[in-house]
């Protein structure tokens, strides 16, 4: 009896092999001790050895296992977890560019409710942060303004993950850059400064202290949206090192350049007691020394104003 010939295709060859891992998966039966973390470790390592199995594309593999209806969400989820892992190099990144998996990364983003709307959001800043190639694929794909707007998602994870994206296309990317300030960009991002939610408030105010450092038109334009009356609202003296204090520091301190600088008398006066209080303040400064030196920087220039 002549033996089946198998396919050729590399395609039908990694369908096929989807096919029999998502058989499988999850048909053995788990011991009633184990661990849910020791479960999900097994279940990782099954999807990762599924998927060299795939012609040796980890991407291309993970990619297929999004685009089947026959996988599971948990199957779903894991490949984007892989996609992750892999795609903040640089060469990786543009190969799931050029192979679609950047487009339904898009799909998902522009879908509200997705379940795989957040992941996706943190891959496409991963894949485009100091990558040109993939910053312009974003930029003609006109995926800034979504993120602009969901800069202020009610989801925590959303939202502070849609200011690292925003980050990521438009630093050092000049195309990029000007669709955000025209799609009023700064005034989202100051009123990200009112989140409830602190890892959006630090994301928020050192994507701010970043842009102010840049050009004086930025700066000023930041100024403009009263910027530096809520970093003023967020200062306190601690004594130990805060990111929220650092972000904030380093905000007003690129802030504090300019002469449109936007605050009251007494605000002033209260920030500049803190300043003094955080400059002077030893147990601090031995966290973080650099702090120190914004509160320094930032009453120097208040002081000429």
């Amino acid at each position: 009896m002549a033996s089946k010939r198998t396919s050729n295709n590399p395609k039908k060859k990694l369908e096929s092999l989807l096919r029999l891992a998502v058989e499988h998966s999850g048909k053995d039966e788990e011991p009633t001790n184990t661990k849910p973390e020791e479960t999900d470790e097994k279940r990782m390592n099954f999807l990762q050895s599924a998927l060299k199995a795939m012609t040796g594309d980890d991407l291309e593999a993970a990619l297929l296992i999004l685009r089947t209806e026959s996988t599971t969400l948990e199957q779903k989820i894991d490949s984007l977890d892989l996609i992750r892992d892999k795609i903040s190099d640089i060469d990786m990144a543009n190969s799931f560019v050029k192979i679609g998996g950047a487009a339904l990364l898009l799909q998902y983003i522009r879908t509200p409710d997705n379940t795989f709307r957040q992941q996706s959001i943190y891959i496409v800043a991963e894949m485009a942060q100091n990558n040109e190639f993939c910053q312009n694929y974003f930029y003609k794909e006109q995926i800034i303004p979504v993120l602009t707007t969901t800069m202020n998602d009610a989801d925590e994870d959303v939202a502070k993950g849609s200011i690292y994206a925003v980050s990521s296309l438009i630093q050092n990317y000049p195309p990029g850059l000007k669709e955000f300030l025209g799609t009023k960009g700064i005034q989202t991002l100051v009123a990200c400064l009112k989140s409830d939610h602190k890892s959006v408030y630090i994301k928020a105010a050192f994507l701010i202290g970043s842009l102010a450092s840049r050009e004086n038109s930025i700066r000023d334009h930041i100024n403009k949206q009263n910027a530096v009356s809520i970093l003023l609202n967020n200062l306190e003296n601690k004594n130990e090192y805060d990111d929220k204090l650092d972000a904030t520091l380093r905000a007003l301190s690129a802030l504090s350049v300019s002469c449109k600088w936007s605050s009251t008398r007494d605000q002033n006066t209260t920030a500049e007691i803190t300043l003094k209080e955080i400059s002077n303040n030893k147990e601090l400064l031995d966290t973080c020394e650099e702090i120190g030196n914004f509160a320094q920087t930032i009453l120097k220039n208040m002081s000429t104003k």
